[in-house]
């Protein structure tokens, strides 16, 4: 049996915290790479909301096998995206360089450790299941002047010039702002309308006023616009298990 650190952000963390997703999903990623290669014991350490600075302390465990999935919080909160320079010396303050930080740290605890990085999905308008003042706009557009596909793929090109395994989950898993909800309710001059991307770009949206956006019969592959489904996360699952697969 293979030991397996699970390190990420909300989709991370989900996995063992079903009721947080409304029990929208049944079975979150990590759970479904275990059903494909029971070797592997996991240990998910995953943190709703973190970004990669939150990384930098965060005690990590001693394990055969480390997966990390971060990025899409430090593109909303506006923490730059740094250079492949940043992600080799692992010097903190970007999002390469705080990853560069965190791989060496793994490094230090297990040099023979198995490790694969995974880039930040897309995203459409989210908003919080329980907290609808919990809300963000969708990857479709820039957020402090960066956009999401951008950091995925430096994310992708730092890893492989340093020959670190990583999975281009923004475009392998097709999850895009067009599918990830069938539909967006929303008001309008005419009243409260389920709208597909990208007719509902761009309408305001009143957390104290408004329905919920995303009732059950929205969700596509995700639930809230950000959040994996059961379908969306069997196609993250699907791409990490088969990279994992050639690692382990």
């Amino acid at each position: 049996m293979l030991t397996w650190c699970a390190i990420g952000d909300s989709l991370t963390y989900l996995n063992d915290h079903l009721d947080e997703t409304g029990n929208y999903v049944t079975r979150g990623y990590l759970s479904r790479i275990c059903d494909s290669l029971p070797e592997l014991s996991l240990q998910n350490i995953g943190i709703n909301g973190s970004t990669t600075r939150d990384w930098l302390t965060v005690p990590l465990p001693s394990a055969d096998v480390y997966t990390v999935l971060l990025g899409s919080n430090d593109w909303h909160q506006g923490i730059r995206q740094g250079s492949q320079a940043d992600f080799a010396s692992g010097t903190p303050g970007t999002i390469l360089g705080n990853l560069g930080n965190l791989l060496g740290r793994i490094r230090a605890i297990n040099a023979d450790a198995a490790v694969l990085v995974a880039t930040p999905i897309a995203r459409t308008d989210f908003v919080y299941l329980f907290d609808p003042t919990n809300n963000a706009q969708g990857s479709y557009a820039p957020e402090h002047g960066q956009h999401l596909d951008d950091i995925a793929h430096a994310i992708l090109s730092a890893c492989s010039a340093q020959r670190i395994p990583c999975v281009n989950l923004f475009d392998g898993s097709g999850i895009t702002p067009e599918n990830a909800v069938k539909f967006k309710r929303v008001r309008t001059e005419s009243g409260i309308c389920d709208l597909p991307y990208p007719e509902y770009v761009g309408l305001p949206f009143d957390p104290a006023g408004d329905p919920y956006p995303y009732p059950p019969e929205a969700q596509a592959l995700t639930y809230d616009g950000l959040h994996p489904s059961d379908e969306g996360n069997e196609r993250i699952a699907a791409l990490l298990s088969d990279a994992l697969r050639t690692l382990i």
